[in-house]
């Protein structure tokens, strides 16, 4: 299948990547810097991204269309009365399934940009691992990295056609190094060489490594061939930035560095969406009724994982006097928004993952227009791309790899629906 005409013209754009490195940066980096000490209650923290905001109702990103089952009764939400400024707590809906992980953190301080794209190198927070103190590195011991991944996905479903869904994802891969070894690189003339292959690769579109910290040995001459190569650090230039974070940070235990950033090649239509959404609109005089449709897919990541603090977010035209929701959601009057939150979602919960959300809001002066939903989710403990990395030469060891991928702008368009779908929801709301 081709891919979609917006992607064919960014596939080996230098100019797209760095929308797509200025776009992660800008949603998910931290922009602050602060030195961190090893604590065991974290074991490894170097992605810190805090929670991409709720996209509004005109933003855009693709397709979808799987339709799936409707479940349960609706129960009545009378409109919670402003008390202030300040929108309506959130509640939670919570789908079965075994507790979730608790959130990791960390910071980046910025490091000279190039060509548009910018790396980052900071402090973090690392618990203990095997093998000598990161402060105590001797001259003879096998150096200890740990590797990071985190992707973003970003999907725009319009309707209820599957393959017209666009969707763009993209990376980076990040290195934390202990601050031990910038005594090792500063008094040692000739240090091991690090060098470092991508594996499971072949489903990258580019791959853009640092050239402030990095040689590849060979470009690639195609996307099939992304794992031939062999990315060699500049032992000199990582020398100097290590060096310069540690006199910027003196009490940090560890220091991040930004040193790939890559696109993966989507699958045909929403295959590549680890939640699939359709929705469904119907708008009369005095109400507007909605049905969303959403299913858990696993096979859109490398290992099946649970999406953790799902929100989805619904914006309403026209002035809501009352609202029924199944299940029950809330309502923020402020941002005239209903909210639906789940802990997480995946094949362990009810139906596989697979169910609707449901709602009637009564207005008072309808019909409205159909908008756009946003939805937000993080997962961990795997990625969309499946690559890895993998030492070459010796003087190194890996001790951790962290993955995780994060929604970006995430949306699903109504106003694209077919007419005899838009409206199929029943006018009952309690059938």
């Amino acid at each position: 299948m081709h891919l979609p005409l917006y992607l064919s013209h960014i596939i080996w754009s230098r100019k797209a990547i760095g929308d797509m490195t200025r776009a992660l940066n800008t949603t998910q980096s931290p922009t602050g810097s602060s030195a961190s000490t090893p604590t065991g209650n974290h074991p490894y923290a170097p992605l810190q991204s805090p929670t991409p905001p709720i996209t509004s109702a005109n933003n855009k990103y693709a397709d979808l269309g799987d339709i799936f089952a409707e479940v349960g009764d609706m129960k009545s939400n009378p409109l919670q009365k402003r008390q202030s400024s300040t929108p309506t707590s959130i509640s939670s809906t919570i789908i079965p399934r075994p507790p979730s992980r608790k959130s990791e953190g960390g910071v980046r301080s910025p490091v000279p940009s190039q060509d548009g794209i910018e790396f980052r190198a900071s402090g973090i927070l690392l618990g203990s691992s095997r093998g000598p103190s990161p402060l105590t590195i001797g001259m003879a011991d096998t150096i200890p990295l740990a590797i990071a991944f985190h992707e973003m996905i970003h999907s725009f479903f319009k309707g209820t056609d599957e393959n017209k869904c666009q969707v763009k994802l993209c990376g980076d891969m990040m290195i934390s190094f202990p601050a031990g070894i910038v005594t090792i690189l500063t008094n040692n003339p000739s240090p091991a060489q690090l060098s470092f292959r991508l594996q499971h690769a072949s489903n990258l579109e580019c791959v853009l490594p640092n050239k402030q910290l990095l040689n590849v040995s060979s470009e690639p001459s195609s996307a099939s061939s992304w794992e031939d190569s062999v990315y060699e650090f500049d032992m000199s230039a990582l020398t100097k930035l290590l060096r310069r974070q540690s006199e910027e940070n003196p009490s940090a235990s560890y220091f991040n560095v930004d040193i790939l950033k890559y696109q993966i090649k989507p699958k045909t239509g929403a295959e590549s969406c680890p939640l699939q959404l359709v929705t469904y609109w119907k708008c009369e005089k005095n109400h507007t009724d909605l049905r969303i449709d959403y299913k858990y897919n696993s096979h859109a990541m490398h290992l099946p994982s649970p999406l953790l603090n799902l929100n989805i977010v619904v914006p309403v035209e026209g002035t809501v006097t009352n609202i029924h929701t199944r299940p029950t959601a809330t309502w923020v009057p402020d941002t005239h928004r209903a909210l639906w939150k789940f802990t997480e979602l995946s094949h362990h919960s009810e139906r596989n993952g697979v169910g609707s959300l449901r709602a009637r809001f009564e207005v008072a002066d309808g019909p409205g227009d159909p908008t756009t939903i946003a939805a937000q989710f993080n997962c961990e403990g795997t990625t969309l791309s499946g690559i890895d990395f993998v030492l070459v030469g010796s003087g190194y060891r890996i001790s951790l790899v962290k993955r995780r991928f994060i929604s970006g702008k995430y949306v699903c368009d109504g106003r694209h629906a077919e007419a005899k779908t838009r409206y199929s929801t029943p006018s009952n709301p309690d059938c």
